[in-house]
């Protein structure tokens, strides 16, 4: 069986990606959202994967969309949608390309969040409005990032060209394509309303019907280029008796008439100057085979070359002409798809996905709230709120007395070790002579050689218990921690931090309190508040670990030495041991102190190292052993 490690653990990949980004990223709780300045997710393992793609895709929208333009489009549901789906397919395409490393688990959020498998009968049953939606969504992430959706899309594709046409499906396809061409979320929501101006809309049949009866009396007009055109005009011309030449079927035409009433041929003839409707069925019905394909061909030019129709403006016009070429209508469903669109209701677009992170968000929090074994893994804060001045300055005063003599032993250790390093050579300036003797049988390696023994750089973190057992022991166990810092803060290559649990905030979470950052200096963490805390609530030390070591894995340092100062009593002890495995396994010394009512037999349950110090006066015989053994390689 695997050992657990924290490497790979959701803490330490969210506080890698913060670090990388520059969002903060918080592992707490058992709700996730982001609002807007920082992403909150629940820790959970059974799909890391999940977290971790929830986490790249809202980083990314914290960095690269502006929110205004959300608001703006709130006003129309569809419209707010699609600039959804767009706006998601732009920032993570961001993501993968400015952090290569979260493109596998964005696709992998997808899959869960949309699935990888349609029924096309279940598809065939969506509302018109749905199926352009969904279309968008699939189609869009497959054809332009590339994600695991090809089934599901190809089915949607199908579905959107049945009901508006090939070509108005391509068209739209093809806008969204151009996201990737958008810098900012204004260009997204343009091109979203770009996409919905490419809908059937009942005012462009409107137009195209009216541009028809705008032809019809432009006919004769029309006809002046065509031979048909000519021979109305040489009809005009010449007597109503006379055959008309080059045109023989409307001559048959004439004399059938003729046949049927000789005195209608004045009052046709009437007809024909003044444009009535009687002149046309004799026109169509003469040009049954070929002049009814130019009549649409010379209207559909006469259309194209005005340009005065709305439909026109946006562009929708060429595909419509096309689409009646080729006989590539909209469904009747969809005639009215523009106007559906706008006037669509929350209520009527219920049970569709638009925002992605909102619905892992959802199932995320279902995992954590329904996990019985979900760790609610503590997150690490500001300064404490709950201190006193008066205490952290009795504190620190007392763990200064007996940091003198600590940091001479620890000072006087490493010194040791580090310059009395020495070996014997065959060459050299200074003799070692008590071996000049040897000289005679032959032993030349008389010259003695002094070197600097490499020493190991070293991160250090303290996780100081104030819980409310350790009410009788703050005094003493601050005033330890105090001593360590001071005495090991100016070794080279050591850094040091130290945080405090639990930390109950104004919104009723619980976190850790920052004592000590490691890039801070022991006086400016005094001068800020850092000490003097009072004690508070139960003592989560398994929870509480969590931030420790993630602040651990952070500094800089070979070696990486954890400090718990506690009086052995966590709530969860099976918790509490599960991460002090981890964190031995991945490498860190985890080293417990031993204060208030702590004894060895109690510290043995949790931890493998361990010294019961009791009182801070103990505390230089009691870290003597243990700071040799972690500090000096």
């Amino acid at each position: 069986m695997q050992k657990k490690t924290l490497m790979g653990s959701l803490p330490v990949y969210a506080q890698h990606l913060s670090e990388q980004t520059g969002v903060k990223v918080i592992v707490e709780g058992s709700q996730a959202y982001t609002d807007g300045t920082k992403v909150v997710v629940p820790f959970t393992e059974t799909d890391p994967e999940l977290s971790f793609g929830y986490v790249a895709h809202e980083c990314s929208h914290v960095r690269n969309t502006d929110m205004q333009y959300f608001g703006e489009a709130q006003a129309v549901p569809f419209r707010l949608s699609v600039l959804n789906i767009l706006e998601d397919i732009r920032i993570e395409r961001l993501s993968m390309d400015q952090y290569p490393g979260t493109e596998g688990d964005l696709n992998h959020l997808v899959t869960v969040v949309l699935g990888d498998r349609l029924d096309p009968a279940e598809v065939a049953q969506k509302p018109a409005l749905h199926v352009v939606h969904d279309t968008l969504l699939l189609a869009g992430r497959w054809q332009v990032l590339g994600q695991d959706l090809e089934q599901p899309a190809t089915v949607m594709l199908q579905a959107q060209e049945k009901l508006l046409g090939a070509q108005v499906s391509a068209r739209i396809m093809q806008k969204v394509g151009e996201v990737l061409q958008c810098d900012s979320t204004r260009e997204v929501l343009a091109l979203a309303d770009a996409i919905i101006a490419l809908l059937p809309s009942q005012e462009d049949q409107q137009d195209k019907g009216g541009s028809d009866q705008q032809e019809q009396p432009l006919q004769e007009d029309s006809q002046e280029n065509s031979g048909g055109g000519q021979g109305d005009q040489q009809d005009q011309e010449q007597p109503e008796n006379q055959p008309q030449e080059g045109d023989d079927a409307s001559a048959s035409e004439a004399d059938s008439d003729e046949g049927e009433g000789e005195g209608e041929g004045e009052g046709q003839s009437q007809g024909e100057e003044a444009g009535q409707p009687d002149s046309e069925p004799k026109n169509s019905a003469g040009n049954q085979a070929g002049g009814g394909q130019d009549d649409r061909q010379d209207g559909g030019s006469s259309r194209s070359q005005g340009g005065d129709t709305p439909a026109e403006a946006e562009g929708d016009d060429a595909a419509g002409d096309s689409g009646s070429q080729s006989g590539d209508h909209p469904s009747q469903e969809a005639n009215d798809l523009r106007e559906q669109a706008m006037q669509a209701t929350a209520g009527d677009l219920q049970g569709l996905i638009s925002e992605v992170g909102d619905k892992a968000a959802e199932l995320l929090s279902q995992k954590a709230r329904r996990d019985p074994c979900a760790r609610r893994l503590l997150s690490l804060a500001g300064r404490s709120c709950l201190r006193s001045d008066a205490a952290s300055g009795r504190r620190v005063q007392l763990g200064l007395e007996q940091s003198s003599g600590l940091r001479q032993c620890l000072n006087g250790l490493l010194q040791a070790q580090v310059d009395c390093r020495v070996s014997l050579k065959r060459q050299g300036k200074r003799l070692d002579t008590s071996r000049i003797a040897l000289l005679k049988a032959g032993e030349t390696r008389v010259f003695r050689s002094k070197a600097r023994a490499e020493r190991q750089s070293a991160a250090i973190q303290f996780l100081l218990d104030k819980s409310g057992s350790m009410s009788g022991a703050m005094d003493e166990a601050e005033a330890a921690l105090y001593a360590v810092l001071h005495a090991v803060e100016n070794l080279p290559q050591v850094s040091t931090g130290a945080i405090a649990f639990p930390e109950r905030g104004s919104d009723s979470v619980t976190r850790c309190a920052l004592i000590k950052g490691h890039r801070e200096r022991l006086l400016q963490a005094v001068r800020l508040g850092g000490f003097g805390a009072m004690h508070q609530g139960c003592t989560p030390l398994g929870e509480a670990l969590w931030p420790a070591a993630v602040e651990l894995l952070r500094a800089k340092g070979e070696r990486k030495i954890l400090f718990v100062i506690t009086d052995g009593e966590p709530d969860s002890p099976w918790l509490a041991r599960e991460m002090v495995e981890r964190c031995e396994n991945s490498g860190i010394d985890v080293i417990a102190l031993g204060f208030g009512g702590a004894t060895a037999d109690l510290l043995s349950r949790t931890f493998t190292r361990f010294r019961a110090v009791g009182q801070v006066s103990r505390l230089k015989q009691a870290l003597f052993e243990l700071v040799r053994e972690v500090l000096v390689a």
